[in-house]
């Protein structure tokens, strides 16, 4: 779960509701937790070298899939990462908004 969600999700709560906030909710940690324990059974067959993820997606479903996981995998920390930067900078901003 994202730091944007946690910053607007007054924002989200006053357009879609509280049953619709709390389904978007449940909805992101099921994925999340879903996700991590795929990860977590596929990491348990053995050695992780280096490479981490992309390593274990490609040894357990081949070089073309990995190849196009990997390529998803890298796109979404990328814009996961500029996600972070900018929560980081409305946090302050909101913070620091009365001294500037």
């Amino acid at each position: 779960l994202g730091v944007i969600l946690f910053l607007r999700l007054t924002w989200i709560t006053a357009q879609a509701g509280v049953y619709v906030t709390c389904g978007i909710i449940l909805i992101s940690a099921g994925s999340t937790v879903l996700t991590a324990l795929s990860l977590s059974a596929v990491a348990t067959n053995g050695q992780v070298a280096k490479g981490g993820p992309y390593f274990i997606i490609s040894r357990n479903l081949g070089p073309e899939v990995g190849t196009a996981i990997g390529l998803m995998f890298y796109l979404g920390t990328t814009v996961a990462a500029s996600l972070y930067v900018l929560g980081a900078v409305e946090s302050l901003y909101d913070g620091f908004n009365g001294f500037f």
